[in-house]
């Protein structure tokens, strides 16, 4: 039997769950997202600063780690408004998640934002640490993030999925 390329998946008579799927993960990722962003503002509120979070990251590392991490300590406290910073674009992403708005580009962003925080913030998850067991959320984020664009998540019930009916020659979306 051939494959009929006219075929929609899931099928028109499929249940909801299984019609909607790529928007429920979207959707759930989105609200760990925000979840993530509101911790980032209670710090913003609070006054704290996330660049002593980086510097402590660097503690019990190899050399080249601390150095790293310690590099960034130094450039995220010369940087006033940082953990504002970290704070907004956290949001960001989390509301183009809510609204499926170029989630293509914003999962690559995505991908290089969590990478970045995992080897900084998160000291690799503390993997060089003795008794290690967890590697942290970065790779999963990551992970998540290069699965949103696999599946195409912004175009079903989302943005995307207008501005790629009115404009499909734009591989934003």
């Amino acid at each position: 039997m051939t494959p009929n390329n006219n075929e929609q998946f899931p099928p028109e008579g499929a249940g909801l769950i299984r019609r909607n799927w790529r928007v429920g993960l979207r959707l759930f990722f989105a609200i760990v997202w925000s979840a993530d962003a509101y911790f980032k503002w209670l710090i913003v509120l609070n006054g704290q600063n996330l660049s002593d979070a980086i510097g402590a990251a660097a503690d019990g590392q190899p050399a080249l780690i601390r150095q790293w991490i310690q590099t960034w300590a130094g450039i995220t406290s010369s940087m006033s408004n940082f953990t504002l910073m970290i704070a907004i674009w956290e949001t960001v992403i989390a509301v183009f998640l809510f609204v499926g708005l170029l989630v293509p580009a914003l999962s690559v962003v995505g991908i290089a934002f969590n990478l970045i925080i995992w080897s900084t913030a998160e000291g690799f998850g503390g993997i060089f640490e003795p008794g290690a067991m967890d590697i942290g959320t970065g790779p999963l984020y990551a992970a998540i993030f290069a699965g949103l664009i696999v599946i195409q998540a912004g175009r079903q019930k989302g943005v995307d999925g207008i501005l790629h009916m009115r404009m499909p020659r734009i591989p934003l979306w």
